[in-house]
């Protein structure tokens, strides 16, 4: 009986761990290994991308694959920040899960999400990676 209370409380306790939001300056870097793109600027005007990945229990084991525009441009573990510099204008960011084993979770299209997002030249704007309660990416602005 005991064990079987356990188990309640720990599916119960488990079930309502969302992600946390924390700021890129709480958020550890993201290892250049996992870094693939848009790590230095390039011809023509830029801004900067500073996207971090919340922290919390909800998919924490599986890295996040960020795509700037369709090019893979890195992975990020919880509680990780990555500062990329990007062409200026309007950029399509995504995100998806990354790894192997269940991290895949099948189809890695069907639960890519995206946003617009536009980039101004000489600035630096911020995007907040979150997985909901139910496991579904969030892509958001954020101000932090």
């Amino acid at each position: 009986m005991k064990k079987i209370l356990m188990y309640l409380v720990a599916t119960i306790a488990l079930a309502g761990c969302a992600t946390r939001q924390i700021s890129a300056d709480q958020a550890q870097p993201v290892p250049t290994d996992r870094v693939f793109a848009f790590n230095t600027a390039g011809d023509g005007a830029s801004g900067q991308l500073v996207v971090t990945r919340d922290v919390g229990a909800v998919g924490g084991a599986c890295p996040l694959a960020l795509y700037i525009d369709g090019t893979l441009a890195a992975h990020l573990r919880r509680g990780e920040s990555v500062t990329l510099t990007v062409p200026a204008g309007s950029r399509i960011v995504s995100a998806s899960f990354a790894g192997k084993g269940l991290c895949k979770w099948g189809d890695e299209s069907a639960h890519r999400r995206e946003i617009s997002h536009m980039v101004t030249a000489g600035n630096k704007t911020s995007i907040r990676l979150a997985l909901a309660h139910d496991g579904l990416i969030q892509v958001s602005p954020t101000a932090f």
